[in-house]
């Protein structure tokens, strides 16, 4: 064969095995590319969108919700995901809860993505970088998931990001480089965890952060001004609440810090220092409830709000003359606050229920004060000291829970709203009980009437005529007591607009109360039907159970008349005379007759008996015959064989 047909046959086996191999290639690569097609999770096929306002009602964001609801193939491939169409450029907020997932992919490219939530799940560990696409990610969070430990190779390429929620893990520890790319963050969430320290030299880089989170962690100590450097200077709000910290020390904060709310509630602080606030020179609000504080301390002068209720105190602390909101509620205090060294003419709010005082001795007028607790305690009359003079813009005051044997407002106060409940030993409010308290009106109208709460005092049994003179209510609630009448007179009905609760008293439905059903169903059936649920008859007997709502448009005298009614039937009285009968003589009746059958059931039972005796005794008798002429004959009958 000649070289050149040779070298031509060579050449066309080698384009065949060429185009061969081009062909399987494109085969298997277009089969590859249909599958990753079909693997792709298009989210607004399985997931909700929608355009929303952001919470702050400003703008609209492009708002993707995965959750528990949707069904979704191949979860875990979240880097298979594609992220749905913006032709607005709208900030994407994009929610993968309670998917199960327990490895978080790296996410897909998309520089709107600005929120991100994968709350709910069962994240334990995730793919380098994760986020390194989403670049303009501002808040994230991990909530709610089984993560352990972070690494820094979590949060590298997320610069922008503000808020951080690690809340609900179980992280016990951070590494100083786990947050080094997150200066810009400014909310930081690591609320129930396994922390037994507040990590200072990890939360060094974020450098902007103004509020932090640890509460329901395991922290024992605060000692942060023996932390060098400028850690937490910055920080405006600490929630340390529902951890086991025993005790506030002068070092426990930075010096000059910038801290604004602090909550240190539910721990076990027995011991805070005299001094230990010092630092705290922007401090606004301080609330140390639900500890075993028993002695005072210095409180800093910028202090506006302090929740102290739930401990063991014996004496007032000292309040700086800027304080807005007192709550000692809870301790052991017996008297009022030295009027000398109190400044309280800044003073909105005065909670001290829950103590043992017995006297509200106020001289000095607090002009600003608008809500009074002084429930629970042992007042047994009502203070001379609440007055409109002393207290000139009081609008809630509370008296519940106090052993008032009688109820007598001495001088003239104005409120909106009234509270007396519990009292257990209040048995009749008598006549001008509150003739001296004066309402402020509702919602800025220019009625004078307030609302009364006068609940479940259950010896309470009698309101007398006069008790509302001069007087003008929004609102009466007197259930749950013991209440069988109240009078038509007692005061202008028509004119309580927010209603009248008269539920849970045993009422006596008889004559003296037929204008309930005239009056005051009418007026509640249109305007505050839920207040008839368990309106009520307590007596007489013939009714005791019945709901008042029953006799709604009823034509007849219900209560009283000549006709007597029993559910819905009239039962027309006999014109002869019937002799009464008591109940003790219908019982004694009943045992006669029951005792009677009893004895002839009994009788009956003996003579059968006795009958069926003596037929046995009978049947004995000639059985015992037989046996015995049997035997004689056998005798007689061997004795004439002898013979």
């Amino acid at each position: 064969m000649p070289r050149r047909e040779l070298k031509k046959k060579t050449m066309r086996a080698k384009i065949f095995v060429y185009t061969f191999y081009f062909f399987i290639f494109k085969f298997t690569s277009g089969q590859d590319s249909v599958t990753e097609k079909e693997n792709v999770i298009k989210l607004c096929a399985v997931c909700t969108c929608s355009e929303i306002p952001e919470i702050d009602g400003t703008d609209l964001v492009f708002n993707i919700q995965c959750s528990e609801l949707d069904t979704i193939e191949n979860v875990p491939d979240l880097d298979k995901i594609e992220w749905p169409e913006n032709p607005n450029g709208l900030k994407v907020s994009a929610a993968f809860e309670g998917l199960g997932l327990s490895t978080l992919s790296k996410l897909p490219s998309n520089t709107q993505v600005e929120t991100l939530r994968f709350s709910n799940n069962a994240i334990q560990t995730y793919w380098p970088d994760p986020f390194s696409d989403v670049p303009n990610l501002k808040k994230l969070s991990l909530s709610q998931n089984d993560l352990t430990e972070i690494t820094p190779d979590l949060f590298t390429k997320i610069r922008a990001l503000e808020e951080l929620d690690l809340s609900y893990n179980k992280l016990a520890d951070f590494n100083t480089l786990d947050f080094k790319s997150l200066a810009h963050v400014r909310r930081l969430n690591l609320q129930s965890n396994q922390l037994k320290k507040i990590p200072v030299r990890a939360l060094e880089p974020m450098s902007a952060l103004e509020d932090l989170d640890l509460s329901k962690n395991g922290i024992y100590d605060v000692l942060l001004q023996r932390v060098d450097g400028n850690t937490m200077k910055g920080l405006k709000r600490l929630n340390l609440n529902g951890n086991r910290i025993r005790s506030i020390v002068r070092d426990s904060f930075p010096t000059d810090n910038s801290i604004e709310l602090l909550d240190l509630s539910n721990n076990v602080i027995e011991m805070v220092e005299p001094e230990a606030f010092s630092a705290c020179t922007n401090l606004r609000e301080l609330n140390l409830a639900q500890n075993n504080i028993t002695f005072t301390f210095a409180l800093p002068p910028s202090l506006q709000i302090a929740i102290l209720k739930i401990n063991t105190l014996y004496h007032w602390p000292s309040f700086p003359s800027g304080i807005t909101y007192i709550d000692l509620s809870y301790n052991r205090l017996s008297d009022m606050y030295d009027e000398i060294e109190a400044k309280f003419e800044n003073l909105e709010v005065l909670n001290i229920a829950g103590n043992q005082i017995k006297e509200l001795n106020i001289e000095k007028k607090l002009p600003k004060l608008f809500s009074l607790d002084i429930a629970y305690n042992q007042f047994t009359e009502i203070p001379k000291s609440l007055s409109r003079q002393n207290l000139p813009n009081l609008e809630e005051l509370r008296l519940d829970g106090n052993p008032l044997e009688s109820v007598y407002f001495k001088n003239i106060i104005a409120v909106k709203s009234l509270y007396m409940n519990d009292m257990v030993k209040l048995v009749v409010v008598d006549d001008k009980a509150f003739s001296n308290v004066v309402g402020r009106g509702i919602d800025g109208s220019d009625e004078n009437c307030f609302s009364l709460f006068l609940s479940n005092c259950r010896h309470l049994s009698e309101i007398r005529d006069g008790a509302f003179d001069a007087t003008m209510l929004c609102m009466l609630d007197v259930s749950k007591n013991n209440l069988t009448r109240l009078s038509k007179n007692l005061l202008d009905w028509s004119t309580i607009s927010e209603g009248i609760d008269l539920q849970h008293n045993p009422w006596d439905c008889a004559c003296d109360l037929q204008w309930f059903l005239d009056d005051l169903l009418p007026q509640m059936y249109v305007k505050h039907s839920r207040l008839l649920a368990e309106l009520r008859c307590g007596s007489p007997r013939a009714l005791e159970g019945l709901r008042l709502v029953h006799w709604y448009n009823w034509t007849e005298k219900a209560f009283c008349g000549d006709n007597y009614m029993h559910s819905t039937y009239f039962l027309e009285p006999s014109t002869e005379q019937v002799p009464t009968i008591s109940r003790l003589g219908v019982i004694l009746g009943c045992g006669v007759i029951v005792s009677l059958l009893i004895a002839i059931a009994l009788s009956v039972y003996l003579v059968k008996s006795r009958k069926r005796y003596r037929v046995r005794q009978a049947a004995l008798k000639r059985k015992r015959q037989s046996a015995y002429d049997a035997r004689n004959s056998q005798e007689q009958f061997k004795a004439l064989n002898k013979a």
